[in-house]
């Protein structure tokens, strides 16, 4: 039988996501015991248990969730059929599973390989992100200017963008070196679903309020639109590549934590 930390191992090698839950407490009627563990595929397939039954699809249930959102979480199952809240097993009792996702880090899509993504590039490797670095000229992507990227796409945006299916948890930086790939980019990534967590996009107050009005017009959501961190990164008043790349990710680690003020000026 597989072992599930070394599973865990390979999902983060190849890329891919699941959810470990885990039996933290268990009354002893519960078909669960402590310490009981498994293993949840995007598909629901399994690997491992947590006692079986009515109790492993609930958590499996809680645990898709997971995988989808990225939160760990801990639920506390009533296990008794005669009970309103209960999840209707015979053998009663009570379980507290916690749950987290595990694979694969979020991936941070860096769209533009100029001096600010370069410099992106290099100040990424210690905040556990996917790197995936796309520009339309190979110059530009290439491993010499990014040897800690996990994927360097020299490709034509649109044909990149064709090919990538972004996840809730990731984050997109758009940073190419003219406004109508930035716009090209960002129209694309506002049409996928599920959107990313995070969508940044570089350049003036002035040229954001024309880009945003044009996709306004090609009729892209509202709400959408406000999704958009734009002028990309927190404003520390530096304005050399590598500030801004520093004001990029001061911002996106904001967000990660929850930290990062709506657009009142409140969190």
């Amino acid at each position: 039988m597989l072992d599930i930390y070394e599973e865990i191992v390979r999902l983060r090698n190849e890329g891919q996501n699941g959810a470990l839950a885990i039996v933290v407490n268990a009354s002893a009627a519960s078909p669960g015991r402590t310490n009981f563990k498994m293993l949840v595929y995007p598909d629901g397939h399994i690997l491992g248990t947590v006692g079986g039954g009515k109790l492993e699809a609930s958590v499996m249930e809680e645990a898709l969730k997971t995988i989808r959102d990225g939160q760990p979480r801990i639920r506390h199952f009533e296990l008794k059929e005669e009970e309103r809240e209960g999840i209707g097993v015979l053998c009663g009792g009570e379980a507290d599973v916690y749950i987290e996702p595990v694979g694969a880090p979020p991936s941070l899509y860096l769209f533009g390989g100029g001096h600010i993504g370069q410099s992106i590039g290099a100040k990424i490797e210690d905040l556990d992100f996917r790197l995936v670095v796309v520009d339309d000229r190979v110059q530009f992507a290439n491993r010499e200017r990014f040897p800690c990227a996990n994927e360097v796409r020299a490709q034509d945006y649109l044909q990149a963008m064709s090919e990538i299916s972004y996840r809730p948890t990731d984050y997109v930086v758009i940073v190419t070196r003219g406004h109508s790939a930035d716009e090209v980019v960002l129209a694309v990534t506002l049409k996928k679903s599920p959107l990313p967590a995070y969508i940044g996009m570089i350049g003036s107050k002035s040229k954001v309020s024309k880009v945003l009005a044009h996709l306004r017009t090609a009729g892209i959501p509202e709400e959408r639109l406000q999704s958009v961190q734009a002028p990309i990164g927190l404003d520390i008043g530096g304005e050399k590549p590598g500030e801004i790349a520093i004001s990029i990710l001061a911002q996106i680690i904001a967000h990660r934590h929850g930290k990062l003020p709506n657009k009142e000026g409140t969190f």
